[in-house]
């Protein structure tokens, strides 16, 4: 099985609007330097577990980056259509199901590099 971190990648890479902008640019943590655009970084923020039920909720971040601010708009909502409510088995990981959270716009000073930080809850078995 898979982790959770690498099941939520696998989903991105299996959806053709999302591998479409980025081709298999979806990196952990930060970009590599150099990294050409558009691309994702995938960040957990939290991992709270409920020890009774045994479901885990972790936070994630999906960074959107583009040197555009319609390519990265576009790549938001690819990510967004893509996750939000799935359900399902993802690399041997029982997801109850992704909620969308939070999105916000955002410019890196200094590179021009435009940025949308999408929040997500996790709801799964661990």
């Amino acid at each position: 099985m898979t982790s959770v971190h690498g099941a939520l990648r696998n989903l991105l890479l299996q959806d053709s609007s999302v591998t479409g902008l980025v081709s298999n640019r979806i990196y952990p943590l930060r970009l590599p330097l150099d990294c050409q655009m558009p691309a994702i970084s995938i960040h957990k923020i939290s991992n709270p577990i409920d020890h009774v039920t045994g479901f885990a909720t972790p936070r994630y971040q999906f960074s959107c980056w583009s040197g555009t601010y319609a390519q990265v708009q576009q790549l938001s909502d690819a990510i967004i259509e893509c996750l939000n409510r799935y359900k399902g088995v993802a690399d041997g990981n029982p997801i109850k199901q992704i909620a969308y959270l939070d999105s916000h716009d955002a410019i890196e000073d200094g590179s021009g590099i435009f940025h949308i930080p999408i929040d997500f809850k996790i709801i799964h078995m661990r």
